[in-house]
């Protein structure tokens, strides 16, 4: 597999250079060399990669950890961590969030190749998988919803409402809760005890979740408030034709929410469906 875009971040300058170097050599595109968070970020964002190789140790207030932590809440990109060190806590913190290789320096050409191939073919494997879970959610059960929601979102449609939540509720529970659990798994015990640890997970999770549906989305801090933000509506003319709709993913969201225990719950603010520039869910 050659010609897939990759993303450096390296503080070191010869070092990256050799990287480069090595990477053309074995037929990758290189799209760009950074050496700091913020870069890295930016950059991630605007070129999205298929694979970024990222130094542990980076100049400036984030460290390569966060920096993948703050990607992976807004795109799903694979990740490769470049890192002299081999210290048991770093490589902790590494692992929660969820690399896909490591490469210690100083490392050959042919460690390379075989840790991006690997990673590249475990991404799409992910990324097929999650094509099945969303045509497995969205089959019958979607079809369901289309048929079943009212056209009108009037006091008569109370039970209906009521019942649909119900039924997705339950179809949610089913679906998903075991690709949530997956995640928390590499928490440790005592950030699993922590709330702020706990709530960037989920909402990391959430993320991904949608994103899976075609729905972009991402987290908002503003004025102290949390709030996840959808850019997009895959299903518009549903959502605006049947008012109910925009219950799906409202529910998603609030029955999610109970898995963490969190004293936390999720309301709607607006919607792209009631005219809304986006679909705003505010965490109280």
């Amino acid at each position: 597999m050659t010609g897939e875009r990759i993303l450096v971040v390296e503080d070191e300058l010869i070092v990256a250079m050799n990287i480069e170097s090595k990477l053309q050599e074995l037929g990758y595109e290189v799209i760009d060399v950074v050496d700091n968070g913020k870069d890295a970020i930016d950059r991630a964002l605007e070129t999205k990669p298929d694979l970024i190789l990222m130094d542990i140790v980076l100049k400036g207030e984030m460290d390569g950890i966060e920096v993948v932590r703050r990607i992976n809440s807004t795109m799903d990109v694979p990740v490769i961590y470049l890192t002299a060190y081999s210290d048991d806590e770093v490589i902790q913190r590494a692992k929660r969030t969820e690399p896909y290789g490591y490469i210690l320096k100083p490392f050959k050409k042919g460690e390379i190749k075989a840790t991006i191939e690997i990673a590249l073919q475990r991404h799409k494997s992910e990324m097929d998988m999650r094509d099945i879970l969303k045509q497995k959610i969205f089959s019958d059960f979607y079809e369901f919803l289309l048929g079943a929601m009212p056209s009108s979102a009037d006091e008569s449609s109370h039970e209906a409402k009521k019942m649909l939540l119900n039924v997705f509720a339950e179809r949610i529970d089913e679906d998903l809760k075991p690709f949530f659990k997956d995640r928390i798994e590499n928490l440790t015990p005592e950030e699993k005890n922590d709330p702020v640890t706990l709530f960037e997970y989920y909402t990391s999770w959430l993320v991904d979740m949608f994103s899976r549906f075609g729905v972009q989305s991402k987290i908002v801090l503003f004025e102290g408030k949390n709030y996840i933000e959808f850019l997009n509506c895959p299903w518009i003319e549903e959502a605006v034709n049947k008012p109910f709709f925009c219950l799906n993913c409202h529910s998603m969201i609030k029955r999610s929410l109970k898995w963490t225990k969190l004293d936390i719950d999720a309301h709607k603010m607006t919607t792209i469906a009631e005219g809304g520039q986006s679909c705003v869910f505010e965490f109280e």
